[in-house]
């Protein structure tokens, strides 16, 4: 019982489904989610987080990319935050259409996956920005296939 308990609050593993955080994440691998970072701090630029859909039942595997507060773009398959193009060593297919540039409002974040030319993320109207709220948790490890277990760098 203890291990249930310890499980559904403090951890939970999710299975990645598609190709959207490749190459960081490939489908089929298993997540260590920790569930306790956002009760007692923000999510930060870069974290891999499980979100909540927020209109629909599900939850989805997206890289934190703007803060409350901060200017988004897309141009050129590059991302901009506030004006200056950030480093992103962990896109492999950039964006094929520019979005924004838009501004993060209150309490609300701009969630992309690795893989900007096929993701279904914050740029989507069915999507859009999320609240820490919506965060399920941070992804920490991959634990399987165990070929391939791995700290997921943020």
């Amino acid at each position: 019982m203890v291990g249930f308990v310890v499980r559904g609050f403090v951890f939970e593993l999710v299975r990645v489904e598609g190709p959207s955080m490749s190459p960081t994440l490939a489908s089929g691998e298993v997540l260590l989610v920790t569930r306790f970072d956002y009760l007692t701090a923000e999510p930060a630029r870069g974290d891999v987080v499980v979100c909540r859909y927020p209109n629909r039942d599900g939850t989805f595997i997206k890289r934190v990319i703007a803060l409350p507060g901060d200017e988004f773009e897309i141009r050129d398959g590059c991302t901009y935050v506030n004006g200056a193009q950030i480093a992103e060593s962990y896109v492999e297919f950039a964006a094929t259409e520019d979005y924004g540039p838009v501004l993060i409002g209150d309490g609300q974040y701009m969630l992309l996956g690795d893989n900007r030319a096929i993701s279904h993320d914050s740029r989507a109207s069915d999507v859009g920005t999320l609240r820490a709220d919506d965060m399920v948790g941070r992804v920490r490890w991959v634990v399987y296939p165990f070929d391939a277990v791995r700290e997921v760098a943020n």
